[in-house]
């Protein structure tokens, strides 16, 4: 007895066109949520390193512990944030190449480059907490949160990559 594996149809909202016409599948949100977690976990842990390496280098340079606190912060969590990106920009982030999706430009499904990719990375790495606040409470709001086909003002999607 021979089954045949039938795939399920996708809903409507994951399937999409960009501005050329290919069709895109959208990613899930248990993707997109996965990917940021990972990129996140990634950013933190290159701030400790980059941070104690700041830390070190400011205090050869003569400057207080205060100020050369403040500098590695601050630094050390910029460039964690934009050298991750820009480093992921010649392929994709941990978190994406996990979750099986791709950031691609609306306009015409190609992948972000090091510069996009990077300025991307480091506005994820200011805003996680308030991506995170919203994941926790818009479920407990009862909102049925953004559908994500249908919000054009953005030029990139998170697309799924390994097909139906």
């Amino acid at each position: 007895m021979t089954q045949s594996i039938q795939q399920k149809p996708l809903p409507p909202w994951r399937e999409g066109t960009f501005k050329n016409g290919r069709s895109f599948i959208e990613a899930t949100s248990g993707q997109r949520v996965g990917k940021y977690a990972l990129d996140v976990l990634v950013i933190l842990v290159l701030f400790v390193i980059l941070f104690f390496v700041l830390a070190v280098i400011t205090a050869a340079a003569g400057l207080s512990r205060e100020a050369g606190a403040g500098v590695a912060a601050v630094g050390g969590y910029a460039l964690s944030a934009l050298g991750y990106g820009f480093v992921s920009g010649f392929s994709r982030t941990l978190g994406a190449k996990a979750a099986g999706v791709r950031n691609l430009r609306y306009r015409d499904g190609k992948p972000m480059g090091p510069l996009q990719s990077s300025w991307r990375t480091l506005a994820l790495a200011l805003f996680w907490p308030l991506i995170l606040i919203g994941v926790v409470v818009s479920p407990l709001t009862g909102s049925p949160g953004i559908n994500a086909n249908k919000t054009r003002f953005r030029s990139y999607v998170v697309a799924d990559v390994r097909g139906r």
